[in-house]
């Protein structure tokens, strides 16, 4: 599953986002939770914003009572072969719903932005992200975003709307370990006059307060079209976190 902190999904969190939220959901207190930690390869759909190589990244979520939360990422990236941001930052603010015995609801507003980006477009947007899950183990998510002008390491054509659709699931194995994969299709119609798929497996190693995750990450040959040759392709990235978590 590619997570929203993409430690972001993706997996998550190789930045990134198929969606689910991982952080325990308040009742009556406020929850903190975060992981600090790098990954060999920054991957978010299927893009590396750090063209292989490693990046340095943590995040925080906060939870209040009634299931509202907010949350911030940070990483270190190098999406452009030429002048390129030293660093991505993101930041949300969202509600769970647990809606039945079996289904949960998610919906958030994220922000991706790039500080001291020297680029000549504005790789900033606005997304929305509604999920859909079934039993902590599938996810459905749809996301749109009102003024994506450019992603990854190439300048669209002009500044638009674009969607993704992501589906991804996670099956425990024992007390440690979990598979999860995810597929997931970024329509950039309006930015590139194209869109592109992308997916990932991964091993999940889960040895507290530490976690390890090993991804197989690929996406569609014709983003090749509109990215740098380092930045797209299959690859395999490692990704090590220390996670944290108290509540108040």
């Amino acid at each position: 599953m590619i997570q929203h902190t993409r430690t972001l999904i993706v997996t998550a969190c190789i930045a990134a986002s198929l969606a689910g939220s991982n952080f325990a959901h308040a009742d009556s207190s406020t929850v903190f939770t975060g992981s600090i930690g790098g990954t060999s390869d920054f991957v978010f759909r299927g893009l590396s914003l750090t063209r292989g190589k490693p990046a340095a990244q943590a995040s925080l979520d906060v939870e209040f009572p009634k299931e509202f939360y907010v949350g911030a990422f940070v990483a270190t990236a190098d999406p452009n072969p030429g002048p390129s941001p030293p660093v991505e930052m993101d930041f949300w603010a969202g509600r769970y719903w647990r809606m039945s015995e079996n289904f949960s609801g998610d919906l958030r507003l994220s922000q991706y932005t790039y500080p001291d980006d020297p680029r000549r477009k504005s790789y900033n947007r606005t997304e929305l992200t509604a999920t859909v899950g079934f039993r902590n183990q599938l996810y459905l998510a749809a996301i749109y975003s009102p003024n994506t002008e450019a992603v990854g390491s190439s300048g669209g054509y002009a500044e638009g709307n674009a969607w993704a659709v992501e589906v991804s699931g996670r099956q425990p194995l024992g007390e440690r370990f979990s598979l999860s994969a995810g597929v997931g299709h970024y329509g950039l119609n309006e930015i590139y006059h194209d869109s592109y798929n992308y997916w990932n497996l991964t091993l999940t190693a889960t040895l507290k307060p530490f976690e390890l995750q090993l991804a197989y990450l690929g996406i569609s040959e014709n983003a090749e079209d509109h990215s740098s040759d380092d930045s797209v392709g299959d690859r395999v990235a490692l990704t090590a976190l220390w996670r944290f978590s108290s509540a108040n």
